[in-house]
């Protein structure tokens, strides 16, 4: 989840009572099928129409960028294929569904493993031992686990003999982006922890066999060409390769003084809900500073941020404005109606289950707009104590998605700032995120994630299904890569601020 975590907040939006059926997602589902199952044309046909009949109902964005008869027939696709072979064994139903759900082109729309599956994998070697990211197209090794001999930039020619060219475009499909922003699939392809370390490893255990021990193709810089046996690890040690650290807000802010004049802050992540902190205990000392030693220009670094909490989120975006900003226009839900589908969804605040038709008002298009008074989401931001009102420089990446777009997207209605890097991904016009339900499918187990509101920044112009295109392109390169160069932070440094027209 990578937009406001709390939300819903007071009691006017939602029911005091719950119905009979809004229990737990888990209560009308039957026993987990075992990971080998084969589920029968009838199990399939039941689950895919529940979730054909929730998402084309609740989910606000179902047609935003695919027509209705393009999800008439995605839906449809995997029922007649499982008539057609008598059944449809567990995994290749969830690759399925993932599928479908990426046609509607939103990135908080996902399937999730069931818990056979999810068990099954645990402890097995199904991970290269390594981290490595797309640049230029390439696979550049950036880490290898224990004694894998491999360098830093090494570039990944071809794993068990079919071309790393071949395997990403197979698995690609099956990452969700929000609308046509495709380049923002790079980082989901390489590493994610939303799918168990990318794409690869992730879809490319269920799509084709996985030998314990890799054999791996590497080129270095020189254009020589090796043959590297690696065994493969566990999700778990693939993991600890990695900063878990950085996976909390309280965990992710950095900040550095570059010259006289430049200070460097960089926030890798607003999740603030695994382990919460007050955000203002963690900026406001770093905006005194700022303030205290005379700073007149500020680079602030999101590229690793997906997005997170609106708490750590809004007490940023205080710190860096110069007059009170309602970031949200407006939060729009496609229904309030949940009968038939409340037994099998499931959401963090419970409540949800049974809005309340009091906290919203009805648009003419048949949409409900959450009224302003019942989400803090909905506020306008003043600005904080030790506000910075320089000249702000924000670095992007195809990284950012969601919260972190939208920080770049108001920001950017400041003339004072400038934007520099890759294009994002995201919707700079704003997501469908904010409150997230859990579908469950009786049948399979597959959880689905399936967002209630499209959320509707307050900014004066958008590009339709686009994230952001920075003001100064400044790509990382498969030479900057091995050098250790960072060409956005270097164009930062050097940027010398002109009025925008």
């Amino acid at each position: 989840m990578k937009f406001p975590q709390v939300l819903l907040s007071i009691g006017l939006l939602l029911s005091a009572c719950h119905s009979a059926d809004a229990q737990d997602a888990n209560a009308n589902t039957k026993s987990p099928v075992p990971a080998n199952a084969i589920l029968s044309p009838q199990q399939v046909r039941e689950d895919v129409e529940l979730a054909h009949e929730a998402f084309s109902r609740v989910h606000p964005g179902y047609t935003r960028y695919a027509t209705e008869l393009e999800m008439d027939q995605a839906w449809d696709a995997i029922i007649r294929k499982a008539e057609a072979n008598g059944g449809m064994p567990l995994e290749r139903f969830y690759l399925a569904a993932e599928l479908a759900l990426t046609q509607i082109r939103c990135d908080h729309t996902k399937a999730e493993l069931p818990k056979s599956l999810r068990d099954a994998r645990k402890g097995k070697p199904l991970y290269l031992p390594l981290l490595w990211t797309l640049v230029e197209g390439r696979g550049l090794i950036a880490k290898a686990h224990g004694e894998v001999p491999v360098n830093y930039g090494d570039e990944i020619i071809a794993i068990d003999g079919r071309a790393l060219s071949e395997i990403t475009s197979e698995v690609a499909p099956y990452v969700p982006v929000d609308g046509y922003t495709q380049w923002s699939r790079n980082a989901g392809i390489s590493q994610s922890r939303e799918f168990m370390g990318g794409a690869v490893d992730h879809f490319g255990a269920l799509l084709w066999e996985v030998p314990a021990v890799a054999s791996v193709i590497v080129r270095n810089a020189e254009g020589v060409d090796r043959e590297v046996q690696m065994a493969r690890i566990s999700f778990v040690e693939w993991s600890a390769m990695g900063d878990a650290k950085q996976a909390n807000f309280k965990d992710s802010v950095t900040f550095e003084r570059l010259s006289d004049q430049t200070a460097y802050l960089r926030v890798d992540t607003f999740v603030n809900y695994r382990e919460p902190v007050k955000p203002r205990k963690i900026l406001q000392p770093i905006f005194k500073t700022i303030r205290d030693e005379g700073y007149t220009k500020l680079i602030l670094d999101l590229r690793n941020n997906g997005g997170g909490s609106a708490d750590a989120q809004y007490e940023l975006l205080a710190n860096l404005i110069d007059r009170p900003f309602k970031p949200i226009r407006e939060m729009r839900a496609q229904t309030l109606d949940l009968d038939g589908i409340r037994p099998y969804l499931w959401t963090w605040d419970k409540r949800a289950l049974n809005p309340n038709p009091f906290g919203f008002s009805k648009n003419d298009d048949g949409t409900f707009a959450l009224r302003s008074f019942v989400s803090s989401d909905l506020r306008r931001v003043k600005p904080a104590k030790y506000a910075f009102t320089g000249e702000l420089i924000a670095l992007t990446s195809t990284t950012n998605s969601s919260g972190s777009t939208n920080m770049i997207a108001w920001l950017t209605e400041m003339e004072r700032v400038t934007t520099i890097g890759e294009k994002t991904g995201g919707s700079a016009e704003g997501p469908t995120a904010g409150l997230q339900f859990t579908l469950t499918l009786p049948n399979s187990g597959v959880k689905m994630r399936l967002p209630f509101f499209h959320v509707l920044n307050n900014i004066s112009k958008f590009e339709h299904g686009l994230g952001l295109s920075p003001d100064i392109r400044a790509p990382m390169t498969v030479a900057d890569f091995r050098a250790g160069l960072d060409p956005a932070l270097e164009k930062a440094k050097t940027h010398k601020a002109l009025p925008k027209r």
